[in-house]
């Protein structure tokens, strides 16, 4: 067994959530990924011929891919509002900033959002909030704004994180140390440290084809250098329960994923065996086979057309065919078990049950709609929080100690089946609310489109009530 690259070993914590990466990771990608798994998730019969199995994981494996509509579904929620900084004394190159977070053209909420969309799947994402290499003409922020430097960020895949180690400093639970694995031609691997009083370094090694036998790599030092801020700019944001202080986490959608494959499995069967029915296999009974010169014996043919004999043995008995296929009650099980295998996986992805769904009392699917609703709102608020900490280092980039703050939407399916906009204009009837107060609940619940204002509808209303004549208009009543 080769030795592993201690450049790329994985700590413990890491480790472990590997399995999961590598299952999340292939369920998104679909039904090619997972046959290009082939075994690791498809497992091969005992005894079963490597050419029978190519021909079963080819030709006949499915899979009804929910497990990434739940991850898309769940993942858009917070943005059906766009994520911006708030607050009227945002600096000025924050703002431009915002509109150009990665130096790629996306804005603060195209890259939450994406940002979101993995942390809901994996568990875990990472921003990085790096900053360009300088030259040592570029001496003062002064410098570094005068030729356009600036920060960007990056995410980072929770696989990606080989290690990481935090403790606690002034009280706040700071990085101080990291090893991160950047894929590419070649491969590179970054090392950041921080030591207690705040002095950040920084190491990127870069593979190589030599093996070093001291150090057990591949990979070389190829740049180093100390960052010229007070701490490692890295911002994990974790949607799972994490295990104590570790980078070990408990993935939300662990068990749909689990299902997902479990459901892979059984449609794939199901198909395989609607194939064994489709095409069924023939047997002669008490039938002896044709056989050619050399003793072997003959193919035989089936099909329109063909007649098959069986005529009798030296002793009169007479043989027989006949096809040998699967019940078709085995095939009413199997379909049976996989709608509820996909009824629970919906279920599990906290989505919102249809029609269909008849056998669930009304208390389950709506304790069902709950639980997503309040996972996903909890995850945005982790989001909001996450964001603000990343533009708390981007300012210190920057040479500021501004403190940003970040809307993200929450609101998000608080109003489920109409009864609180029936309620809230039952009060505006009473009188129990301003006009004001239920054009702006209106508008919070969708029913008013985001272009909507009071002032300007107030303007309208005034324009449809019945006034003076205007000077030079005849009076029809007199």
């Amino acid at each position: 067994m080769a030795e592993p690259d201690m450049m790329t070993l994985r700590a413990a914590d890491s480790a472990a959530m590997l399995g999961y990466w590598d299952l999340t990771d292939t369920l998104v990608d679909g039904i090619d990924a997972m046959r290009l798994a082939g075994p690791k998730y498809l497992p091969q019969f005992p005894a079963e011929l490597n050419d029978n199995y190519k021909f079963r994981l080819a030709h006949t494996t499915v899979m009804t891919n929910i497990f990434a509509d739940i991850v898309e579904s769940l993942s858009v929620k917070p943005f059906e509002k766009e994520t911006a900084l708030v607050g009227t004394d945002v600096p000025q190159e924050l703002i431009d900033f915002s509109n150009d977070v990665d130096g790629s053209g996306n804005n603060l909420s195209v890259f939450a959002a994406n940002h979101f969309y993995n942390a809901v799947k994996s568990g875990i994402d990472w921003l990085f909030v790096d900053y360009p290499s300088v030259s040592d003409e570029i001496v003062t922020l002064a410098d570094a704004k005068a030729s356009n430097i600036r920060p960007f960020w990056t995410r980072i895949l929770g696989r990606n994180v080989l290690e990481a180690r935090s403790k606690f400093i002034v009280s706040r639970e700071q990085l101080v140390y990291v090893r991160i694995f950047e894929p590419g031609k070649p491969d590179h691997v970054r090392v950041m440290e921080r030591d207690d009083v705040g002095l950040a370094t920084w190491k990127l090694y870069v593979k190589t084809d030599k093996w070093d036998d001291e150090n057990k790599t591949f990979y070389r030092l190829k740049e180093s250098g100390t960052l010229r801020i007070d701490e490692i700019p890295l911002v994990p944001f974790f949607t799972g329960r994490r295990d104590g202080k570790t980078y070990k986490f408990d993935p939300p959608l662990r068990a749909a994923a689990d299902l997902q494959l479990h459901l892979y499995r059984q449609e794939s069967g199901l198909n395989y065996t609607t194939t064994l029915t489709a095409y069924p296999m023939l047997t002669g009974n008490g039938v002896k086979p044709e056989r050619d010169a050399a003793g072997n014996i003959k193919p035989l043919p089936v099909g329109p057309n063909v007649t098959l004999y069986a005529p009798p043995n030296a002793d009169g008995t007479v043989g027989s065919w006949r096809y040998v296929e699967p019940s078709s009650n085995s095939l009413i099980f199997l379909s049976g078990y996989i709608k509820e295998i996909i009824l629970n996986l919906r279920e599990l992805g906290r989505q919102p049950l249809t029609a269909s769904s008849s056998n669930l009392t009304t208390v389950t699917t709506a304790f069902a709609a709950g639980k997503s609703k309040s996972s996903v709102k909890a995850w945005a608020l982790m989001l909001k929080d996450s964001l603000e900490n990343a533009y708390r280092i981007t300012a210190k980039w920057m040479g500021s100690d501004y403190l940003a703050k970040v809307m993200v939407y929450t609101d998000f399916d608080e109003f489920v089946d109409g009864k609180d906009y029936e309620a809230l204009s039952a009060a505006r009837e009473r009188g129990d609310l301003s006009q004001e107060t239920y054009w702006e609940e209106s508008k919070r619940r969708g029913m008013l489109s985001e272009e909507f204002t009071p002032e300007r509808e107030t303007a309208r209303l005034l324009k449809e009530t019945p006034g003076d004549i205007e000077d030079g208009q005849d009076d029809p009543q007199a």
